[in-house]
C-alpha cells in the first residue's frame, strides 16, 4: 500500500492495486503541527483493531482534520469520541 496525505485536499492511496481517495474536509486550520502523526497513529490504531485499510484511512483523515484546528502537537490530538462524532454527522448529512 502507498498512501499520500494531501492536506486540505484529503488523502489518496493505492490499496491492492486500486485507488482509494478520501476528500478533504473544509476546516479552519490553525496549526498543522502533529497532523501527520495524528493521521498515522489513527491508521495504526484502526488497523490494530482489525479494521480494513480504507476505513482506517477515512477515520484518520477526519482525526487529522480535527487536529489542525488546534494549536500544538499533543494538545491538538482528538479523542476517539470526537472523531466518531464527526463520522456520525457526515454519514447522516452533507458537510
Amino acid at each position: 500500500m502507498i498512501c499520500v496525505t494531501l492536506g486540505k485536499r484529503g488523502t489518496v492511496a493505492l490499496v491492492d492495486g486500486k485507488m482509494h481517495f478520501d476528500q478533504g474536509r473544509a476546516v479552519k486550520a490553525v496549526d498543522s503541527t502533529g497532523a501527520g502523526d495524528c493521521f498515522v497513529g489513527a491508521v495504526a490504531a484502526l488497523l490494530a483493531d482489525g479494521q480494513p485499510i480504507q476505513a482506517a484511512m477515512s477515520y484518520a483523515n477526519i482525526a487529522a482534520s480535527i487536529c489542525v484546528q488546534r494549536m500544538g502537537a499533543a494538545p491538538s490530538m482528538p479523542t476517539v469520541e470526537e472523531v466518531k462524532s464527526v463520522l456520525a454527522a457526515e454519514r447522516h448529512g452533507p458537510r
